[in-house]
């Protein structure tokens, strides 16, 4: 099947009523990307529109535009009545009049018969008329176009989608990386929590970026742990992407903002630190050549192991 525009499916679509919509997404590979749908006027869907985006490809619109006329032009012939039989009905042979016995008739006598008829000879001294016959005049009516058909306002771009930016994080994201941490299992901060915590890390020579499509949609941590048997190792601290966002390669985009920034710090090795709570996050870390090496053990103390804030004497 021929390869058509997006322009020549929406006014195929257009010429017989319908709505053709087409997937916002710009990005090959993700979601419902170079899929379309169809609708009628009323906004019905008709053909590619699901529960998680569009489904039908551009040969299947043009299938269904293609059938829909067919079935359009079939009911339209069956619709028109036949042709009414001609009102003029074959005339019926007239009767012969009944003249009896044929009887032979003698000839005449030569003198009962009329005399022929002279032929008349032109006459040289008269001139033929060389008058032509008018014609009749005939006169050109134009033929009036048919009114074109009212074309319905063509649909709107969509807006394009804002494209994904990695920075650093400031102290300004403390309000929107307070809610974002927020999915994860066991943390519920504040802004100023967040906004202190930011500070003592970035004493720490530690580091975070977020993502940003529009509003921040991910968040990823570091820092630099110095050890004695394998020099300076770059650890991720946090990683997380909002829930509507996933999939979509923003944690891949943070994690190598990490990893370039860790190895200008002389990072050699870099670790991830996999909460198992969170669904999918191991898999995440393998698609990306990590191999588990260690367990990860972890007990409270002080505040934590107490649940109430552990207070210095001074004496």
């Amino acid at each position: 099947m021929a390869e058509v525009s997006d322009d020549q499916l929406r006014e195929m679509a257009q010429h017989r009523g319908l709505k053709l919509i087409k997937s916002r997404r710009r990005k090959p590979g993700t979601g419902d990307f170079g899929k379309y749908g169809l609708t009628d006027a009323d906004g019905k869907t008709l053909l590619g529109i699901g529960d998680d985006g569009l489904t039908a490809s551009a040969d299947d619109i043009q299938d269904y535009l293609r059938s829909s006329e067919q079935s359009t032009w079939k009911q339209s012939a069956d619709a028109t009545p036949d042709r009414p039989a001609s009102r003029d009905k074959p005339r019926s042979p007239e009767p012969e009049e009944d003249v009896g016995p044929i009887r032979r008739r003698s000839k005449p006598a030569l003198r009962d018969r009329p005399a022929p008829r002279r032929r008349e000879e032109p006459d040289p001294a008269r001139k033929p008329s060389t008058k032509a016959h008018p014609k009749p005049s005939l006169r050109l009516v134009p033929k009036a176009e048919p009114e074109p058909e009212p074309h319905p306002d063509p649909e709107p771009m969509p807006a394009p989608e804002p494209e994904l930016r990695i920075r650093a994080a400031t102290a300004n994201d403390a309000g929107s990386l307070a809610a974002l941490l927020g999915q994860l299992s066991g943390v519920s901060l504040d802004s100023t929590e967040v906004a202190d915590n930011l500070a003592a890390a970035r004493q720490a020579k530690a580091g975070m970026v977020v993502a940003e499509l529009g509003d921040i949609v991910g968040c990823c941590g570091w820092a630099v742990v110095a050890t004695v048997h394998r020099g300076p190792i770059g650890r991720v601290t946090v990683l997380i992407v909002d829930k509507r966002h996933r999939r979509r390669g923003v944690g891949t985009a943070m994690l190598a903002a990490a990893e370039t920034a860790l190895a200008k710090a002389g990072c050699r090795q870099i670790e991830a630190m996999s909460d198992i709570t969170i669904d999918n996050s191991h898999n995440f870390f393998r698609s990306l050549k990590f191999e588990q090496a260690s367990y990860r053990f972890v007990r409270m103390i002080g505040k934590g192991a107490t649940g109430e804030r552990v207070r210095h004497r001074t004496n």
